[in-house]
């Protein structure tokens, strides 16, 4: 646990000081290629950085930026990058080199014990003031990336709706084809069971006699029961009913109706929310309570709904082993239904449980 914990601080600490060195020698590259005036390996440069800034400062807000003005970029970088990281470097060597000198001479018993100690402080110092300088040039190129390279809010916002519009388009295609394959896999077998068992029946009256016809014919009833059960299931996963005759909270009370474990309620509704985000509630709600009950192995699930003045929060929590993807193809469902609203979906399920799914949209009041 020690060495994993010192690993990873020796991670943190030393990758801005890489980001920012390398970040000191493509400056001064990006200051030459601007000079020949050549937009196309501009650009290039830009995303080089980007990844930069990605991978040694892990600002993952830079990724996707159009690189809208790499000129700019280069330029402005240009007016301290260099002299920043030629001090930072300078202030580096000489911090490291000084806490070397002074382990060293303390390894050495060369000097009194006092004195190894406030070298040793006066060296780590320094090497600390260089980690958080290399940090802040990082901070510095990711605004001015931001700046140079991105779009203006709106457009920003507009990328935003059409990655949020192509999930929806998504998810609208996936919940056809799980419709799909509900039909053909429960509703279309049964139906031809239950065409088969009518026509050994139609047979039976031919060649034998009431008593075996009795019998076919309850195996007929009963197959044509489990038919309209199949069915009542799919129209309830494509659109209950009930939220439009009787609301939200009603439509939530019936979810116990289709799982095969107690659902325990907390329902704080006011008053009904619009239809769209009521219907999306009702699905979170109703395809997280499915999923526990699924693959859980939960004994228990509980549904929480607050409508809170700008925005209801859909909670389910279950009692099972825990362990779910929040990139499963359910909850990543879940997701896009959420974000076509701006809002947001969480996901907690560490291993050995509890699972929480955790839904909030925005509503105004």
């Amino acid at each position: 646990m020690i060495v994993v914990r010192v690993r990873s601080l020796l991670r943190r600490s030393s990758y801005p000081l890489i980001g920012a060195l390398v970040g000191t020698v493509t400056a001064v590259s990006g200051l030459l290629i601007l000079l020949r005036h050549d937009t196309l390996r501009l650009r290039r440069h830009a995303r080089r950085e980007r990844r930069r800034l990605v991978r040694w400062f892990h600002t993952d807000t830079v990724a996707e930026l159009p690189d809208r003005d790499p000129a700019g970029y280069v330029l402005v970088r240009a007016l301290y990058a260099v002299v920043g990281g030629v001090l930072l470097t300078g202030v580096f060597a000489v911090s490291l080199e000084y806490f070397g000198w002074a382990m060293e001479l303390t390894l050495r018993h060369r000097i009194p014990l006092l004195d190894s100690a406030v070298s040793l402080a006066v060296g780590g110092v320094g090497l600390y003031l260089c980690r958080q300088f290399a940090v802040a040039l990082g901070r510095g190129d990711a605004a001015t990336a931001m700046r140079r390279l991105g779009d203006d809010a709106t457009q920003i916002r507009l990328r935003e709706l059409e990655r949020t519009r192509a999930d929806v388009i998504r998810a609208v295609d996936d919940e056809r084809r799980r419709i799909e394959r509900t039909l053909h896999d429960g509703v279309q077998q049964r139906t031809v069971a239950l065409a088969l068992q009518l026509g050994r029946v139609r047979r039976l009256v031919r060649h034998q006699g009431a008593t075996t016809l009795e019998e076919e014919l309850g195996r007929a009833v009963d197959e044509s029961t489990r038919l309209l059960d199949d069915l009542r299931e799919v129209a309830w996963r494509i659109y209950p009913s009930i939220l439009d005759e009787r609301g939200i909270e009603a439509a939530l009370r019936g979810l116990s109706a289709h799982t095969t474990m107690p659902v325990r309620l907390d329902l704080r509704i006011d008053r009904e929310p619009p239809t769209a985000v009521g219907a999306a509630v009702y699905f979170v709600a109703a395809e997280a309570v499915t999923n526990a009950a699924k693959h859980s192995g939960a004994e228990q699930v509980s549904v929480s709904v607050a409508y809170l003045p700008d925005r209801i929060v859909v909670a389910v929590r279950d009692d099972g082993v825990g362990g779910a993807d929040p990139r499963g193809g359910g909850l990543t469902g879940l997701r896009r239904r959420v974000a076509a609203f701006d809002g947001v979906l969480r996901v907690s399920s560490p291993a050995g449980g509890p699972t929480t799914v955790t839904a909030e949209l925005p509503c105004a009041s």
